[in-house]
């Protein structure tokens, strides 16, 4: 991994000015430019981690919000998505773990983990966590068992466990596996999308999977994961890629089917670039080389995104480059990045870092300009029209994962 340029002096220095109330800005001139995404992180760690720590957790009853409105205050519908609080719960435990993050948040992530268990945990014939709930009154708004949320909880304890050292943890670890082996078992390999065994299958979730078992691959060595984790790759292989090459498809039939039925054709480049970040992690905790196919799709996203004439990385597309929505959120482009950085350090070649920090400028001067403090603008539309609604929380992750891979 790239080296940090916060030298540990000055993230100490950091630190001790927010303990005695006062906020510095390191943008100062004589700050001189050591390495890659210099201003991301500065923007992440003394702008957006704080605000968020702040503002996006509902102290009064203990969980993380949603979203954000356009002003920066939390919004007031009260509805939360599971996977949405899991890994704002796994942003503040991988921060406090990398000691960037604002005095206080292992509290609060601790905290909201055991309200969102507390809440959203379903026991009974069909175990696991449900949709989404209501922080007001802590009642169950989506009672359904979704593959996508465990995922996220699963990622959330993996950096819980190692933030804290509690073994507690990993009695939640082996719980959300075992819901997921009962509750979303499925023929063909992988899990089912849901408890009602809803189509068409998706491979996202399922990448989110991956991500969650090698977290604690890397965080634990649970052998569970690890199992996992090859056979996601496996699937990956043989039926996410059409006869093992790019381009990655999105949905299936429950045989794994490729077919218009079930809008195959459907592409997103942001999620193409997602799967370079995570093969090089597998390579490197199996020493295997995907140095080819990481080439092949992270060409396969931009050459998709270059035909709709945008400089961005589109949010769905066909493979003839034609747009299927009309909008470029922010996430795609932070995966854009580290798919970037991962080229880079596999490859030692200069273009790779010229392009992550050619991106950089862009969503400095694009996404994180002209919003609340700590905040971004989350949708464009392809004329570069600003269209989001909300500032949501779930970008938060994206933005975070991309930043900790130069920590």
């Amino acid at each position: 991994m790239l080296a940090i340029d916060l030298y540990p002096v000055e993230i100490g220095r950091l630190h001790l000015d927010r303990a005695q109330g006062r906020r510095k800005s390191y943008r100062s001139k004589q700050w001189r430019r050591r390495m890659p995404l210099e201003r991301l992180k500065r923007f992440f760690i003394e702008d957006a981690l704080p605000a968020w720590a702040d503002m996006a957790f509902d102290a009064e009853h203990g969980h993380f919000v949603e979203a954000l409105q356009l002003d920066g205050k939390p919004e007031q519908t009260g509805v939360v998505r599971t996977r949405t609080a899991a890994r704002q719960i796994y942003v503040f435990s991988h921060a406090c773990f990398l000691g960037v993050a604002p005095t206080g948040s292992l509290e609060k992530a601790e905290t909201a983990f055991s309200n969102l268990h507390n809440v959203t945990w379903m026991g009974g014939d069909s175990p696991g966590y449900t949709r989404a709930f209501n922080r007001f009154t802590d009642q169950i708004t989506d009672p359904v068992r979704d593959l996508y949320d465990h995922a996220c909880v699963l990622l959330a304890l993996a950096w819980l466990s190692k933030a804290t050292g509690k073994h507690e943890y990993r009695t939640y670890i082996d719980a959300t596996m075992d819901a997921m082996d009962r509750t979303l078992c499925a023929p063909n390999g992988g899990w089912a999308e849901d408890n009602l065994g809803s189509l068409p299958r998706r491979q996202n979730p399922h990448m989110h999977v991956l991500e969650a078992c090698l977290a604690l691959w890397e965080t634990g060595g649970y052998p569970r994961s690890v199992e996992h984790a090859e056979n996601l790759i496996t699937l990956f292989k043989e039926r996410f890629l059409v006869s093992g090459m790019p381009p990655l498809r999105e949905f299936f039939g429950p045989a794994w089917e490729v077919s218009p039925d079930y809008q195959s054709e459907r592409l997103e480049p942001g999620h193409m670039v997602e799967w370079v970040w995570l093969l090089r992690r597998y390579a490197k905790l199996t020493g295997s080389n995907e140095d080819l196919l990481c080439e092949q799709l992270l060409s396969t996203a931009l050459a998709v995104s270059a035909e709709s004439g945008n400089a961005f990385l589109v949010d769905e597309a066909l493979l003839d480059g034609t747009a299927l929505k009309q909008t470029r959120r922010l996430w795609p482009q932070a995966e854009l990045l580290k798919a970037y950085l991962e080229r880079h350090n596999a490859t030692g070649i200069p273009r790779y870092l010229h392009q992550a920090e050619a991106l950089e400028e862009a969503m400095l001067s694009s996404y994180l300009a002209d919003a609340p403090e700590g905040c971004w603008r989350d949708c464009f539309d392809l004329t570069g029209r600003f269209v989001a609604p909300t500032i949501p929380a779930s970008s938060l992750y994206h933005l975070w994962t991309a930043v900790a891979e130069v920590l």
